[in-house]
């Protein structure tokens, strides 16, 4: 259980993403905007973050409505690829060098509008079927467990931030090799980790703004290296389509295609080597426990 001070800063920072994230649900017709849509996967994704942060206990039907805020991510993340897709096609198609390219482009982007119509019309059913409504109960808690326990509130948030920070730890064995899997697996950690850093920045006598600005610089670096792997991989499905179809002049348009998209990619994963080359990667559990103004941890590096 956590000390009665930590429980009520993360109720507090509870109550201002359940408030931000109603709002963004009580939208006319989110799920139809590309946009609307991505910041309610946001909201539910900061929502979801401190869910992990409070003591269960405290909160009558946690699972249920943690449960229901990871099968929205989930419902939202098909719709938000395909529009980050077309982004990146749009984009591509406005740049094309040459016409054949250009008209590769348009089929792409006509099959990919069919897919992302097709994609919304699925999520208007899924959506419907949670329970959202029922999210704004969480905040019904009667009291707060156990107000006099010894630990600070300083303490308390290092403890839970400890192992979120491990993430940092394993950056380096990232770098050596090019994992599309483990590189999102890791940004997922690293963006829970920024969410539980800025819920409990009220901890902080010093606010941890590099470190949050170094998540946040991985965080994008991770997420265009993501796009652009997964955005590959449809690539390669539409031109194995192409082929199937013996459409070899359109084939060989989105073959040249896929190599500027890996090119980017590739050029991507290099620039965040270079990243975590240059972050102290070793010092930040103890930059972390100073700006906390908390003791370093001996042989740690400060």
């Amino acid at each position: 259980m956590h000390p009665a001070e930590l429980a009520i800063l993360l109720h507090r920072a509870l109550e201002l993403r359940m408030a931000r994230f109603q709002e963004l649900v009580q939208v006319v017709a989110w799920p139809q905007d590309p946009e609307a849509l991505h910041q309610v996967r946001v909201g539910a994704r900061r929502l979801g973050a401190v869910l992990d942060l409070v003591d269960p206990e405290a909160y009558g039907n946690h699972k249920v409505h943690r449960r229901t805020l990871k099968r929205l991510v989930s419902t939202l993340g098909h719709c938000r690829e395909l529009d980050v897709h077309a982004m990146a096609l749009q984009g591509q198609h406005q740049a094309a060098a040459t016409p054949l390219l250009a008209a590769a482009l348009e089929h792409l982007l006509e099959g990919l509008d069919r897919a992302r119509t097709k994609a919304r019309r699925a999520l208007a059913k899924e959506v419907e079927a949670l329970p959202l409504g029922d999210l704004p109960r969480l905040l019904r808690v009667k009291s707060l467990p156990h107000p006099f326990q010894s630990t600070s509130l300083q303490e308390a948030a290092w403890e839970l931030l400890r192992e979120q920070s491990e993430v940092l730890t394993a950056l380096p064995e990232l770098a050596r090799q090019e994992d599309a899997l483990a590189l999102h697996k890791a940004r997922v950690r690293v963006k829970k980790f920024r969410y539980a850093l800025e819920a409990l920045e009220a901890a902080f006598g010093e606010p941890p703004g590099h470190l949050l600005t170094f998540l946040r610089e991985l965080q994008t670096c991770l997420g265009s290296h993501h796009d652009l792997a997964a955005l590959e991989t449809w690539l390669w499905e539409a031109e194995a389509n192409l082929r199937n179809q013996d459409r070899a002049v359109l084939c060989g348009a989105v073959l040249d295609l896929i190599g500027v998209v890996a090119e980017d990619r590739r050029a991507t994963f290099e620039a965040f080597t270079q990243r975590v080359a240059r972050a102290p990667l070793a010092s930040f559990p103890n930059q972390l426990r100073s700006a906390l103004g908390l003791a370093l941890v001996p042989g740690e590096s400060a």
